[in-house]
C-alpha cells in the first residue's frame, strides 16, 4: 500500500490571528521536508483592518508568539509595539476604591516563564505577523478581497468557490474565519451560526494629551460596578494612547440598528452613536474618580462590539477542512480568542508535521481527540458560571475557576504547571501565567461584591 501524498498545496481561509499564526507555524515548520509547499491565505475584508481595538495578549500568548518570530518583530514597531503589563489595577467604579492588584509578575517583577502580559492594537500585531511572512516565508502568499461563498472537497482535493466568481484548489484547506465562519457554516458544519451572548465590548482610543486630568493607573485598570466593568489601559510605550472598553450587556435590538446604521453615512448614524455615548456613560460616569469622569466627558467616538459564541460540539472538519480558533470553539465570554487561536496553529502544526504521509481524517481526529475534551471543559464551565450569573443580574462569578489553567503547552501535550503569585493584599488572586484576559477580569464582580458596592 503506498503511502498518502503529502499535502504540499494549502489554503487558509482568514488573514486573522488563526490565519496568519497558521500559515506562519506551518511554512516555518514544513520548510525542509516538504520543499514545494505552496500555502496561499485567503481574506475576504479588501484589506488590512483597523479596527478591532487593544487586545490582551497573556504571558502564554506572547510566549507562542515569541516562537513564531512575530514578538521580535512587533518589538521593533515602536510605538505600535503595544505597552507590557506588569499588573492589572482593579478599582470599584462607585466608590474609586482600590481593590487590589492582578500581577503578571513574580515578587521580583520577573514575568511567569519570562513574559508579562501585553497590550497591543489589533492591527499592529497583524501588521507584525504579515512583516514576518512577506520578509521570511516566500512560500506563503496572503490574498485580500476573497470572499469565501462555499468549497467542495474530494478524497483527492479541495476546492473554494470566491464571490468575484474565482475558484482556488488545492490539498488541505484550514478554516480561520472566526466566529462568523462562512467555512464553518456553508461547508463544514451547516446551519451551526454564531449566537450573541449577550454581552458586548463598547470601546474607543483617546490622545492622553488632550485630557485635562492624569489618569489614576500605570498600565492598565478595570473598575468594577455590580453589572458591567471598564476597561481603560494604555496602549502605546510613550502612554501617548489611552485604550477604553465598556463591558456590559447590550439589547440585541439595538446592536441590529448600530450595525443596519454603521453600513452608510446615513442620519440614524449621528443619532445611534449618540445612544452609545449615552449607554456608557449611564453606566461609567458617576464615578467618584475624576479621571474616569474626565474620559468620558471627552469621548464621544465609540465602537460596538457584539461578544459571540459557537455552538458546543460542533463539527470540527469535513474531508479534506479543518476549522481552527473562533471558527471551531468561540465560546460564552471567558478569555479573548488569541492564546487559543495560536495555540491551536501550533498544536495542528505538530501533529500535521509528524503524520506528512498519514490520510487528512486521522490527522484530524488525532487533532481533535488533543483539543475537544479541553475545550468542551472550558466550554462547560464558563456556560455555568455565565448562565448562573445572568440568572441573578450579575456578572460571572469565581474569579479563581476563571483563571484555572486552559491551555496546553505548544512544546508538548499534557498542561504544565501553574504558576502563581503571592497576592499583595489577602484575598486578591493573582493572575495565573496560563491565561487571563478582559473577559476573565470581569467576572471578579462577586469576588469583590462587598467592596465595589461600599
Amino acid at each position: 500500500m503506498q503511502p498518502t501524498p503529502v499535502p504540499r498545496d494549502i489554503l487558509i481561509v482568514g488573514a486573522g490571528i488563526a490565519g496568519l499564526a497558521s500559515a506562519i507555524s506551518l511554512a516555518k515548520e514544513l520548510a525542509s521536508s516538504v520543499p514545494d509547499l505552496k500555502i496561499s491565505v485567503f481574506e475576504g475584508a479588501p484589506g488590512l483592518s483597523a479596527s478591532g481595538g487593544a487586545i490582551s495578549l497573556t504571558p502564554t500568548a506572547q510566549n507562542y508568539l515569541d516562537k513564531l518570530g512575530v514578538l521580535s518583530e512587533l518589538n521593533r514597531m515602536g510605538s505600535e509595539a503595544g505597552i507590557e503589563v506588569d499588573l492589572i489595577e482593579l478599582f470599584s467604579l462607585r466608590s474609586g476604591r482600590k481593590l487590589g492588584p492582578l500581577k503578571f509578575t513574580d515578587e521580583n517583577g520577573f514575568g511567569y516563564g519570562g513574559y508579562k502580559g501585553r497590550r497591543v492594537m489589533r492591527y499592529a500585531l497583524s501588521r507584525a505577523m504579515l512583516s514576518v511572512i512577506q520578509s521570511h516565508l516566500p512560500n506563503v502568499s496572503v490574498y485580500y478581497d476573497k470572499k469565501v461563498v462555499g468549497g467542495t472537497t474530494t478524497d483527492s482535493s479541495v476546492t473554494l468557490s470566491f464571490e468575484d466568481g474565482s475558484f482556488a484548489t488545492g490539498d488541505l484547506v484550514l478554516g480561520c474565519d472566526g466566529v462568523h465562519s462562512i467555512t464553518r457554516t456553508r461547508i463544514v458544519d451547516p446551519g451551526n451560526r454564531s449566537e450573541y451572548t449577550g454581552i458586548s465590548f463598547i470601546q474607543s482610543v483617546t490622545d492622553a494629551q488632550d485630557l485635562s486630568i492624569p489618569m489614576h493607573f500605570n498600565q492598565t485598570a478595570i473598575h468594577l460596578t455590580r453589572h458591567s466593568s471598564l476597561l481603560t489601559s494604555y496602549c502605546d510605550p510613550d502612554r501617548q494612547k489611552i485604550f477604553s472598553a465598556a463591558i456590559l450587556r447590550v439589547n440585541e435590538h439595538l446592536i441590529e440598528r448600530y450595525q443596519a446604521t454603521s453600513k452608510s453615512d446615513c442620519p440614524e448614524q449621528a443619532s445611534m452613536k449618540m445612544s452609545i455615548r449615552y449607554l456608557v456613560r449611564t453606566q461609567f460616569a458617576k464615578s467618584s474618580l475624576p479621571s474616569i469622569r474626565a474620559l468620558l466627558d471627552h469621548t464621544e467616538d465609540w465602537a460596538l462590539y457584539p461578544v459571540y459564541q459557537v455552538r458546543q460540539r460542533g463539527k470540527w472538519h469535513k474531508g479534506r477542512i479543518l476549522l481552527l480558533g473562533d471558527a471551531a470553539h468561540a465560546m460564552p465570554p471567558r478569555d479573548e480568542s488569541a492564546a487559543y487561536s495560536i495555540e491551536d496553529a501550533l498544536i495542528f502544526t505538530q501533529i500535521f508535521s509528524r503524520n506528512l504521509h498519514a490520510p487528512l481524517a486521522t490527522t484530524f481526529q488525532q487533532y481533535e481527540s488533543m483539543r475537544r475534551d479541553l475545550v468542551n471543559k472550558v466550554f462547560d464551565a464558563s456556560r455555568r458560571l455565565w448562565q448562573s450569573d445572568l440568572d441573578k443580574g450579575l456578572f460571572p462569578g469565581h474569579v479563581r475557576e476563571l483563571m484555572s489553567p486552559v491551555h496546553l503547552p505548544p512544546g508538548g501535550c499534557v498542561p504544565g504547571p501553574t504558576t502563581t503569585t503571592a497576592s499583595a493584599r489577602q484575598g486578591i488572586p493573582a493572575a495565573t501565567h496560563q491565561s487571563f484576559s478582559d473577559l476573565s477580569v470581569y467576572s471578579l464582580t462577586r469576588e469583590f461584591q462587598g467592596e465595589i458596592e461600599s
